[in-house]
C-alpha cells in the first residue's frame, strides 16, 4: 500500500517563484473577499458613520472612562471594552454621549488615558444635538478597514516566512531522498 490519502506529499511540485506569488494573490483575495463580507454586514452602520461627515465639531470633557465589565470577554481572557463618557455643550444645552463611533465602540485606549485628557472634540448631530460621536465621516470606517487589511497582511507575512520556507526544504529533502 502507497502513501495515498490526504497526507500524500509525494506529488506536490517544487517551490516556484511563480507558485508563491499565485499563493499570495490568492490569501490576498480571500481576505479582501472577507473584509468586504464584513462590511456589507454593517452596511447600515457604514451609512450612518458616512453622514456624521457634515456633523458639527464641537469640544467636549470626558466625564467618565471605565473598563465595562458587564460585557466584557466571554472567555475572561482578554480586556473587556471601555466606555468613555463625554459631555459636551450645544447651542447652550448640556448633553452626554459615549459613542465612539458607529462602527466600532473601541475607545482604544486606557481608561487613565481618557481621563487624563481635558477636552477632546466630538462631532454633534446638528439635526439631533443630543447623537454625538469621537469619530466622524470616513476615519472610522477606514480604522475598521484598516484592522482587516493589518490580518490579510500578518496572514500573508506568516505565509512568506514559515510556510513558503518549510516548502523549500521539503522539496530538498525529497530531492536528495530520491
Amino acid at each position: 500500500m502507497g502513501n495515498e490519502g490526504l497526507f500524500d506529499l509525494t506529488d506536490i511540485d517544487d517551490p516556484s517563484l511563480g507558485a508563491v506569488f499565485k499563493t499570495s494573490r490568492n490569501i490576498v483575495i480571500v481576505g479582501l473577499c472577507v473584509i468586504l463580507f464584513l462590511l456589507a454586514l454593517q452596511i447600515f452602520s457604514i451609512v450612518d458613520q458616512i453622514q456624521t461627515r457634515n456633523w458639527e465639531k464641537v469640544s467636549g470633557t470626558v466625564t467618565n472612562a471605565e473598563w465595562d465589565w458587564d460585557t466584557g470577554s466571554a472567555d475572561g481572557d482578554s480586556d473587556p471594552p471601555i466606555v468613555v463618557t463625554v459631555a459636551y455643550t450645544y447651542l447652550g444645552e448640556n448633553y452626554s454621549t459615549s459613542t465612539y463611533s458607529f462602527v466600532s465602540s473601541n475607545w482604544g485606549e486606557d481608561p487613565e488615558h481618557w481621563l487624563a485628557i481635558e477636552s477632546i472634540d466630538i462631532y454633534v448631530n446638528p439635526d439631533n444635538p443630543s447623537e454625538a460621536v469621537y469619530l466622524a465621516g470616513w476615519t472610522g470606517i477606514m480604522e475598521e478597514a484598516m484592522e482587516g487589511f493589518f490580518f490579510i497582511g500578518l496572514i500573508l507575512g506568516l505565509y512568506l516566512v514559515i510556510v513558503v520556507p518549510a516548502w523549500i526544504i521539503y522539496a530538498k529533502v525529497r530531492r536528495d531522498k530520491d
